[in-house]
């Protein structure tokens, strides 16, 4: 496998990877206010802009 095809196998898997983020996380608000927990999203929020920072930083290198 060539570099061209690792990078488009690994944006493909991270698409995959934050499309179930997403949708966790629409499902998980409800179960959580059910449960009397919160759920910071600020802090995921900022979670993931790091690593898909670091993400494009590997693949733009």
């Amino acid at each position: 496998m060539d570099n061209d095809e690792d990078q488009a196998e690994a944006a493909a898997r991270l698409e995959n990877a934050l499309e179930r983020i997403a949708e966790l996380a629409r499902r998980r608000p409800a179960e959580v206010a059910t449960r009397g927990e919160s759920v910071d999203t600020a802090q995921i929020a900022g979670r993931l802009d790091t690593l898909i920072a670091r993400l494009r930083g590997v693949l733009d290198s």
